[in-house]
C-alpha cells in the first residue's frame, strides 16, 4: 500500500492526490497541517521533513514532481504525461510555471489575508500584476484547446490547486481577457478526482472553522526558494526581514551529521 504524507492545503500535496486518485491507486494518508512541517516522524522519507513524501513499500520519495513522475512509471495507466515529446515537455514547463511561479505570487496574500485577515495594499498589487501576467501566459499555452496539451495531463492537475486558491484570493481568471483560462478551470474542476480532493479540502476547512483551529499558523511561516524571491524582487525585503525579526519565520528542518 502506498503511504502519502500530506497536508490537505498544500497545492503540491493536491496534485499528488489527484494524479493518484485519477490512477485510481489505493493509499494511505498521513496528515499533517500547514506550519506542521517540521516534524520528525517522517525525516527518514524526506529530510527536510516537507510533505508531500511518499512510500511505496520498501521505497520512499520526495518532491511532488518526482513523485508524480514516479507514479507515470510505476502506474502507466491512465497516462497523465502525453506520448509526444515536444507535448510532454509543454506538460513538465506548465507544471513548473504553476509549481515555481503562480505559487510565490499567491503566498504573501495567502499568509496575511486569508492567515492574519490584515491588509498589505502593497502586496496585494504586486500579487495582482503578477498573477494577472501569469494567467496571460497560461491563456497563450491553453489556446483554443480544453486542455493544455490537447488533452487532459499533469499540466492541468498542477495548475488547477493554484488557479483555486488565486480565485478564492480575488485573483480568479478575468471571463473576458482571459476566458479560456476560465473555462478551463471550470472544466476541470468538473473531474470526479478533483471534485473529490476540491471535497476534501473544503471539508477539512468546514471543521477547522467548528472547532477554530486555523489552517495553518500565520504566525510561524515556512519561507523557501521562489517564495523567497517574489518577497524581495517585488521589493519587500524589508517586510520579510521585520517578520525573521518577530520570529514570525522559519525553515526547513535541516537534520545535523
Amino acid at each position: 500500500m502506498v503511504t502519502l504524507f500530506d497536508d490537505v492545503f498544500s497545492p503540491y500535496a493536491r496534485k499528488v492526490r489527484i494524479a493518484l486518485y485519477e490512477k485510481g491507486v489505493p493509499f494511505e494518508r498521513e496528515r499533517a497541517l500547514h506550519g506542521d512541517c517540521n516534524r520528525t516522524d517522517f525525516i527518514d522519507v524526506n529530510p527536510r521533513a516537507e510533505v508531500p513524501a511518499l512510500v511505496d513499500g520498501d521505497f520512499s520519495l520526495y518532491d511532488s514532481t518526482v513523485i508524480c513522475e514516479y507514479l507515470e512509471d510505476r502506474y502507466p495507466e491512465p497516462s497523465l504525461y502525453p506520448a509526444d515529446p515536444r507535448r510532454r515537455a509543454k506538460c513538465r514547463l506548465i507544471e513548473d510555471i504553476a509549481d515555481t511561479q503562480l505559487d510565490a505570487a499567491l503566498y504573501a496574500v495567502t499568509v496575511i489575508e486569508f492567515g492574519r485577515n490584515e491588509r498589505h495594499p502593497e502586496i496585494r498589487a504586486a500579487a495582482a500584476r503578477d498573477v494577472s501576467r501569469i494567467f496571460d501566459e497560461l491563456e497563450h499555452q491553453l489556446g483554443t484547446s480544453d486542455f493544455f496539451c490537447e488533452t487532459y495531463s499533469l499540466a492541468d492537475i498542477a495548475v488547477v490547486p493554484h488557479a483555486v486558491v488565486a480565485s478564492f484570493l480575488g485573483f480568479a481568471p478575468d471571463g473576458q481577457r482571459h476566458r479560456g483560462l476560465a473555462a478551463w478551470l471550470a472544466r476541470v474542476q468538473e473531474r470526479p478526482a478533483v471534485v473529490h480532493d476540491n471535497a476534501d479540502v473544503l471539508d477539512t476547512l468546514s471543521r477547522l472553522q467548528a472547532e477554530q483551529r486555523s489552517a495553518f499558523d500565520p504566525y510561524r511561516v515556512q519561507w523557501r526558494s521562489d517564495r523567497l524571491e517574489w518577497v524581495i524582487k517585488n521589493g519587500f525585503a524589508d517586510w520579510l526581514l521585520a517578520e525573521m525579526r518577530a520570529g514570525r519565520t522559519f525553515f526547513p528542518l535541516t537534520v545535523a551529521d
